[in-house]
């Protein structure tokens, strides 16, 4: 064998490797851009609701988003001023008491398996898992549930973006949207602004009706871990309200860590868990979505699953909490570029 045509075929094969590497790289960076953009413009659209409020009783636009911006400011200060101590307390004691209520289930599990004549290893060499072990998946489960908020906090790496570029579009919106539009040929043109201005109608009504639905969850969530006496009442009920931003997939979220510690305490307070966020929930389905969700698009429970199961697993958490906007803007666009097209050249084709 050439010892001259090895080393190029390997060469060749290093640089192949290479390549592809950079065009991974290039590929995942692009990604996180988009991922950033679209946190941007969902925060640009939520804002501009009051915006185009004040806009339209003569209040500017740049003194609109500045008084938007300003009582939201003024809102999450006095929030602080009054919740945070309360916050932090009940976070720390989460922290302690979540994986000891998942020793303790597993000890109940242990006993429950001595009755029925299995013997559960407790540990050590025996190949079990011991209660420290619990401890320290408890731990990690309770880190991965709140990384939600590290995630949150991880955008201020992009602080350009996140922040700069919502007060921008809600600024200045016409150039961006005139920009866009001249993508397209002259006569595309106006069909193109129509299903832009369709695709934020929808997600505007969308977001809002959801906003509204996460706070309802928050507050009910909050009153019933109250009166039920799980403890953190008030920081479980506030993650309950904010994974609920993920339809379907959120609620068994922020229902899981009151279930664990109410199962460790009490079977029947788990038992009172449970009932009240299955309320909770068929409340929101069945009353208050309906009612705030009417002008917004409708999303099976199917579409949303898939949507969250395939972004999280692409893009992380930024996929995960962009998933169904997507998905709501993506209808829109298949609804009108195929659906409608489609039918009506059925139509035409029928007559």
């Amino acid at each position: 064998m050439d010892i001259r045509f090895t080393n190029r075929g390997l060469l060749r094969a290093v640089f192949v490797a290479f390549a592809l590497f950079l065009v991974y790289r290039f590929l995942a960076t692009v990604a996180a851009t988009v991922l950033l953009l679209g946190t941007g413009v969902l925060v640009a659209v939520a804002l501009s609701a009051p915006v185009e409020a004040l806009h339209r009783r003569k209040v500017p636009r740049p003194a609109a988003v500045a008084l938007i911006v300003g009582g939201l400011l003024i809102a999450l200060a006095v929030g602080g001023y009054l919740l945070l101590s309360t916050l932090t307390e009940q976070a720390s004691q989460l922290v302690s008491s979540l994986p000891r209520a998942l020793s303790q289930l597993v000890e109940r599990a242990r006993g429950f398996a001595r009755e029925l004549g299995f013997d559960i290893a407790t540990g050590g060499g025996g190949g079990g898992i011991s209660s420290q072990t619990m401890a320290s998946v408890g731990r990690g489960v309770l880190g991965g549930a709140l990384g939600l908020f590290s995630g949150l906090a991880a955008f201020f790496t992009g602080l350009i973006v996140v922040l700069f570029v919502p007060l921008y579009l809600t600024t200045v919106p016409d150039p961006v949207v005139r920009w866009v539009v001249r993508l397209f040929p002259p006569e595309k043109r106006e069909e193109v602004r129509s299903l832009l201005y369709e695709a934020y109608t929808r997600l505007l009504g969308w977001l809002k009706g959801h906003l509204f639905s996460m706070a309802v969850i928050g507050l009910l969530s909050t009153t019933a871990l109250y009166l039920i006496g799980i403890p953190g009442a008030l920081f479980l009920g506030i993650f309950s309200g904010l994974v609920a931003f993920v339809p379907i997939i959120g609620s068994v979220v922020g229902a899981l860590p009151p279930l664990v510690l109410a199962l460790a305490n009490n079977p029947l307070d788990a038992l009172w868990v449970l009932l009240a966020y299955v309320a909770i929930q068929q409340i929101e389905s069945n009353l208050i979505t309906p009612l705030v969700m009417q002008r917004a698009v409708s999303l099976h429970p199917v579409v949303v699953i898939a949507a969250v199961t395939v972004a999280s697993a692409a893009f992380g958490i930024l996929g995960t909490l962009l998933a169904v906007p997507a998905s709501v803007v993506a209808g829109v666009f298949v609804e009108r570029l195929w659906f409608r097209r489609l039918e009506g050249k059925r139509a035409g084709t029928a007559r």
